[in-house]
């Protein structure tokens, strides 16, 4: 009976959160080369950002097919590449190559940040574990803290500037699997990652 409590209190607590009122604050579209990727989004309770400010709400919808482990193998460099103080990789990196399945066009991908905790979203379904405060305060980073390696998103993202619309697909060439990484800027025909990258990130790691 008590643990049935808990789990009735947990999925208040989870469902609470994804029908808040969340007000858009701003939008950028990311393209890896001639290729739009994802549509990455910016709630918050009032529509205004400012740092620290819980809850808020990344929301990325999706145009391109992205393995789930691809996905994961990305955000760890991401957030590694930041060299923020206090924040280990290590504590997540196995949570991250296993937590995301394969994400379809049209798929949302959202992180939840609260107070204490935050967690990941896929459309409708919460993907488990839950994260602490320390690596939700890292994932926000990685778009909008001033180290940004996507500092080109991050005046639309904060509403500073209007994002255009995105591409159509047919106004776009097709590609069959697109990683999330910035592409280098040497690179003119950008190219997924190979099975043998992902493969040696595995054994690195």
């Amino acid at each position: 009976m008590k643990l049935k409590a808990i789990l009735f209190s947990l999925l208040y607590f989870i469902s609470s959160h994804l029908s808040a009122q969340w007000l858009n604050v701003g939008k950028a579209h990311y393209n890896w080369g001639p290729f739009h990727v994802y549509t990455i989004s910016l709630f918050t309770e009032t529509g205004k950002y400012e740092e620290h400010l819980r809850p808020l709400m990344l929301s990325f919808n999706y145009a391109k097919p992205i393995e789930g482990k691809s996905f994961g193998i990305s955000l760890i460099k991401d957030l590694d590449d930041l060299a923020i103080e206090d924040f280990s990789i290590k504590n997540y990196r196995d949570t991250l190559k296993s937590i995301f399945p394969d994400i379809s066009p049209n798929d949302t991908l959202s992180y939840i940040a609260l107070e204490d905790r935050g967690y990941f979203i896929l459309n409708d379904k919460v993907l488990e574990p839950e994260f602490d405060n320390i690596f939700s305060q890292a994932f926000i980073s990685i778009w909008l803290s001033p180290n940004t390696s996507y500092s080109e998103l991050q005046p639309k993202l904060l509403g500073l500037e209007k994002e255009k619309e995105a591409p159509s697909k047919s106004e776009e060439p097709k590609l069959e699997d697109t990683p999330i990484g910035k592409p280098p800027e040497e690179t003119k025909d950008p190219q997924p990652p190979s099975d043998d990258l992902l493969k040696g990130e595995t054994q690195s790691s």
